[in-house]
């Protein structure tokens, strides 16, 4: 009976440790998307695990909030695809939210407790939860990618 209670706990604390966030991963541009005139309808960037919204504790999470059909945001989302690959195996969470159909309601409430009104709009956020960067508009790729590098672990 001892050993069973010891294998349940063991167990549940092995799921508790391989149960973390996903992350939006593979990002990138979605073909065709134009950079000099609003002709799309759809949202420029295409990833793996974009339903996955969740602030992951104890991580830097970058959230990058843009719009369908807008070139601010097809503009803003090619220095993000090109801070991502930068910065892809390091210990930082991409959270990407298209404002105008959220993924989910998780989505809906970071929209409403991060999003600033305008697009595109990028936050940081450390591994304590602390908002550390937030930036309405276009922003340098460098800029980007120095405000998360500046929280991560080294």
């Amino acid at each position: 009976m001892n050993s069973h209670k010891v294998l349940l706990t063991t167990l549940s604390l092995l799921s508790l440790v391989t149960l973390q966030a996903e992350a939006a991963e593979n990002i990138s541009m979605r073909k065709g998307v134009s950079f000099v005139e609003d002709k799309d309808n759809d949202f420029p960037i295409i990833a793996d695990k974009l339903e996955d919204v969740h602030i992951e504790p104890g991580k830097t999470n970058f959230i990058f909030f843009g719009a369908s059909g807008d070139l601010n945001t097809a503009r803003q989302a090619k220095r993000l695809v090109g801070s991502y690959n930068k910065l892809r195996d390091r210990d930082v969470k991409f959270i990407v939210i298209n404002v105008d159909k959220p993924a989910s309601k998780e989505a809906e409430g970071l929209i409403k407790k991060y999003y600033k009104g305008y697009i595109p709009c990028q936050t940081v956020i450390d591994s304590g939860g602390t908002t550390t960067w937030s930036k309405v508009g276009e922003v340098s790729e460098n800029e980007v990618t120095k405000q998360i590098s500046k929280n991560l672990k080294r």
